[in-house]
């Protein structure tokens, strides 16, 4: 290891015991997210919660944190609405769009996309009557893109992950974006298992909304995530949950909605996974996306090639690095949970994932503080319980 890579072992402290490549589910934090919180907790408690001076820096600790997530996904400051979760902002667009009879909803490959971002236009599929048109998929998860003009006909809104949490397949985004605006179609994107881990340009993909959780591949803590929505689709929005921070009355008892962000933030936020989040966010901008994105590849390089090796195993996701994360999916001949959980027993997190039709495979998600060393240790447990 190098002395950078040194360090950033010293900072996520679950690598002095543990092989833990599940980031795809929850990552661990640094120290210094950790310290954040600490450092916010203490200082309620010192100045007092609602005293001004915590009040000021809360608002002041809000506005560095939703700079930090407008410039990770090139959008405007106000565009960033602070969220529970990706689910909670998938969910605040099905539920908060205003459905007709005709309207239909166009999803990418059913019941393979993460139940976050099926669930929620199912019910409303099955609520509003609206009619859910899913496109046909290959083993790893992509579409043709035919299918897809066909299906945006008329189509009120369109959803998919932009990569996958199965296969880590990267979807063709900008070419879904750019049928979607000739159509004068929606598109939302959930982000869960990018942001963080390679690049995004909201502009680029000509979304209007995204949302992507802060405990993932961005290290920071759970319960606090960022919703986007785009100045130029507020409007095809209805907030779910209404309060002080979120409208006003009027004397004449007239209500209206205040600007983003806050039309879409009725009560309190998770002000110490902010101060987590924004500390998570610092660190990973401060090593850069090209970078992490360089050392997460390298070591699921290394561990999809020793892996590639094991007799009778096959592989999930597309051969061509540009196309996938560094998730690397893997069915052995066994049961893929039972070699999840011996794995853990020897101190190894990997997770078992469905990649379509009811079967488990073995998922491994590297993150930057991974190395190829952890691969090969890893490999050679999985070649001796087979």
């Amino acid at each position: 290891m190098n002395e950078i890579d040194d360090q950033i072992k010293r900072d996520f402290i679950v690598s002095k015991k543990t092989i833990y490549m599940n980031n795809g589910a929850v990552a661990p934090t640094p120290l210094s997210t950790i310290k954040a919180v600490t450092d916010f907790m203490l200082k309620c408690a010192e100045t007092g919660p609602d005293a001004p001076q915590t009040s000021e820096y809360i608002v002041s600790l809000l506005d560095e944190l939703r700079t930090r997530v407008a410039y990770l996904i090139n959008c405007e400051q106000e565009e960033v609405v602070l969220v529970q979760s990706t689910t909670e902002g998938l969910n605040m667009v099905a539920n908060g769009i205003s459905w007709k009879s005709r309207d239909s909803i166009v999803i990418r490959g059913g019941r393979h996309e993460h139940y976050a971002n099926y669930l929620p236009w199912v019910s409303v599929s099955q609520r509003k009557g609206v009619e859910l048109r899913e496109l046909a998929i290959d083993e790893n998860g992509f579409f043709d893109i035919d299918e897809i003009e066909r299906l945006m006909k008329g189509a009120r809104i369109v959803t998919m992950s932009h990569a996958l949490y199965n296969t880590g397949a990267i979807m063709p985004l900008e070419e879904v974006g750019r049928i979607a605006k000739a159509n004068n179609s929606l598109f939302c994107v959930d982000a869960a298992q990018s942001a963080g881990t390679i690049p995004i340009d909201v502009k680029k993909l000509k979304c209007d909304f995204m949302a992507f959780p802060g405990f993932k591949w961005l290290c920071g803590p759970t319960g606090i995530g960022a919703f986007y929505c785009s100045k130029k689709a507020i409007e095809t929005l209805s907030p779910q949950s209404i309060g002080i921070e979120s409208a006003r009355l009027s004397e004449e008892n007239v209500m209206t909605y205040f600007d983003l962000p806050n039309r879409f933030q009725a009560g309190f936020r998770n002000f110490p996974g902010a101060a987590g989040l924004e500390a998570s966010l610092r660190y990973i901008l401060r090593i850069g996306l090209e970078t992490i994105r360089r050392k997460n590849m390298k070591v699921a390089g290394a561990l999809r090639d020793e892996v590639g090796k094991i007799s009778g195993v096959r592989m999930y996701g597309p051969d061509d690095e540009s196309k996938r994360t560094s998730i690397v999916t893997f069915m052995l001949p066994a049961d893929s949970s039972t070699i999840v959980k011996k794995l853990e027993q020897n101190n190894i997190i990997f997770a078992a994932r469905d990649v379509g039709n009811g079967k488990k495979a073995v998922r491994a998600s590297p993150h930057f503080f991974n190395i190829e060393e952890e691969a090969s240790t890893a490999v050679s447990y999985i070649k001796s319980l087979l």
